[in-house]
């Protein structure tokens, strides 16, 4: 079956968040302005400090169940 005149785009890739991670460390490290810079380094610090809190937080939970 075709679809005559219709014209079908193709659909745009989603984003991984590894991807979007790897983008945020190239925004900090080139980015023209200041005001990105600052916003991509501090969502960093703070996937950072979510990480952290994670690490220390859980085994701190599973001790005091285990």
């Amino acid at each position: 079956m075709t679809n005559g005149d219709k014209h079908v785009e193709p659909l745009a890739p989603g984003h991984s968040p590894w991807r979007r991670f790897l983008k945020l460390l190239v925004e900090v490290d080139s980015s023209r302005f200041a005001l990105s810079r600052l916003k991509a380094g501090l969502m960093l610090l703070a996937i950072l400090a979510l990480f952290a809190g994670l690490g220390y937080a859980l085994p701190a939970l599973f001790s005091r169940y285990f």
